[in-house]
């Protein structure tokens, strides 16, 4: 079965503002797929439309076989049930919880023992060793797009959507993120990832 991604939408606004995607595809294989623009031309709306965060007003969104929008008449797939992991540009970290519990908070439905596990060894791969108790207004901006990041690669998403990636990363950060290279190898995090550079 094709797990590649095919969508074609707009989604308007009451500006009359209209954004438009036409025959955006992904293919099976991992793949990057970099969204260019001048800011303000609607690149987050088209990545927050794919995540299920925004519904467009017509169009499809297809992932395989699944309709994940469209057409008329058929139930959107719910975030959830996407199982996409999505960064944005702010972040989104829960201010109360520490940096684990933040990393850690889409794997309740693991085992304790399976969900310490994964979270450790993607705070290893990102470096943030030592961090595990802190909250988020202790860390520095690029520790926590780093924990982002971790956040939404710890439950092995089958489509990674990222907002403004690289801008908070130091460089060794960078490159491990820019290289794919997942924290366990046997499980590839992301089959494709569309960000925003």
């Amino acid at each position: 079965m094709n797990q590649g991604l095919r969508a074609s939408f707009v989604k308007r606004f009451d500006d009359a503002a209209v954004i438009e995607v036409c025959g955006l595809a992904l293919g099976a294989d991992p793949e990057i797929t970099v969204l260019f623009g001048p800011s303000g031309c609607g690149k987050t709306t088209v990545l927050r439309c794919l995540a299920g965060l925004e519904r467009p007003d017509k169009g499809t969104i297809l992932f395989g076989e699944e309709f994940w929008f469209g057409p008329a008449g058929r139930p959107p797939f719910s975030p959830q049930r996407r199982r996409v992991g999505f960064v944005p540009q702010d972040y989104g970290l829960f201010p109360h919880l520490s940096v684990e519990q933040n990393i850690g908070y889409g794997l309740h439905a693991l085992p304790a023992r399976e969900s310490r596990a994964r979270v450790g060894e993607t705070m290893r791969w990102l470096g943030l060793e030592g961090l595990e108790r802190r909250r988020p207004g202790a860390l520095s901006g690029g520790q926590q797009q780093r924990v982002a990041l971790a956040r939404a690669l710890v439950t092995r998403p089958r489509l990674l959507l990222l907002d403004e990636p690289l801008s908070a990363l130091d460089a060794p950060a960078r490159l491990r993120v820019r290289n794919g290279t997942p924290p366990d190898a046997a499980a590839p995090v992301h089959p494709h990832a569309a960000r925003n550079p």
